[in-house]
């Protein structure tokens, strides 16, 4: 059956738009690295995350907050860990991690290690929550590792920085923080699949984690910075931080991934949702200026290839390979 055309256009604008979002941010660190205010870069972790969080947590909770108040005070006690560890993991350590390795790294060398959050989730779900491996997982992980080295060794996955005389070993913070973020996403995975089984609203589910983080990074700046690096009242700093990167690309990607929820299917949104990896590339290079050459269209066809191969037809039992499927990145 042939989806509305207003619902094929969300699932493209989510596509889009959560693949612009490692671009946008490393276009404003490096605007901000051009602009400093009393030495320090005027974008950090701490007024990015706390923005787009602050405004993904209350639109969330503002759409249900009878439903938000309800549940939380039926809340089981076993279930405040698990969404405070999920809170912790996804809204303050990875995105902190990912923020501090976009600063070492480029866009595109970044987008191609983070496509090991798939097989670290799989691995993870197997050791804590028992579940399966994917249908083709060695051959998976086999492709995308190869992608990664095949970045490395023709010299496509490198620092943002000038390179040194180690050559192999530039960038080394980089990689070890998007090792972290890596890490804390898949772990947060599984947690999710556990929090799964209550049923939470999305106000409950994802707007409490984010307005926790967003607490969490008020805190660091305001011990850190003060309170004048919460809003630096320049036009680039307005447009880049708040409309485009919290308004458009963060609370967009939110509100297009439910919109295409409501229409699609989990593995559809799955499948399309492998094209942000392209749209990253693409975009990195174009607004960026960072290097397109074909050594980089094999590093992330290897990877692509990789990602796209849990979606071939598998003798998986319907519920073990849609469980297969919700790996959220």
């Amino acid at each position: 059956m042939v989806q509305p055309t207003a619902a094929s256009l969300a699932l493209i604008g989510y596509v889009v738009v959560s693949g612009l979002r490692s671009t946008a941010l490393k276009g404003l660190q490096l605007q901000g690295a051009s602009h400093p205010i009393g030495g320090d870069n005027p974008i950090s972790f701490c007024n990015v995350f706390l923005i787009s969080q602050l405004m993904i947590g209350l639109a969330l909770i503002s759409v249900e907050p009878k439903k938000v108040r309800r549940q939380l005070t039926q809340l089981p006690a076993s279930a405040a860990p698990l969404i405070a560890a999920d809170a912790f993991l996804g809204c303050f350590l990875a995105p902190l991690a990912f923020y501090l390795a976009l600063e070492q790294l480029s866009v595109i060398t970044q987008t191609l290690v983070f496509s090991l959050t798939l097989p670290a989730s799989a691995l993870i779900a197997l050791w804590w929550l028992g579940e399966r491996l994917p249908h083709r997982f060695n051959l998976s992980l086999l492709l995308i590792l190869a992608g990664l080295l095949a970045g490395k060794v023709f010299g496509v996955m490198e620092s943002s920085g000038p390179a040194g005389p180690m050559r192999m070993l530039d960038g080394l913070d980089g990689y070890l923080w998007a090792i972290v973020s890596v890490g804390a996403t898949a772990l947060r995975n599984s947690l999710r699949r556990r929090l799964a089984g209550l049923e939470l609203c999305r106000g409950l589910s994802t707007g409490i984690p984010n307005l926790a983080g967003a607490v969490a990074f008020a805190i660091i700046a305001l011990i850190r910075y003060g309170p004048g690096h919460f809003f630096y009242l320049r036009w680039w700093w307005v447009l880049g931080v708040i409309v485009v990167y919290g308004l458009t690309l963060c609370l967009g990607t939110e509100v297009l991934r439910q919109a295409s929820q409501r229409h699609f299917q989990v593995s559809q949104i799955a499948f399309a949702g492998s094209a942000s990896l392209v749209v990253t590339v693409l975009s990195a290079a174009w607004l960026l200026s960072e290097p397109l050459s074909w050594p980089i269209l094999l590093s992330t066809g290897l990877i692509l290839a990789g990602v796209l191969l849990r979606f071939l037809p598998s003798s998986l039992p319907p519920g073990d390979e849609r469980k297969s499927l919700l790996l959220n990145p």
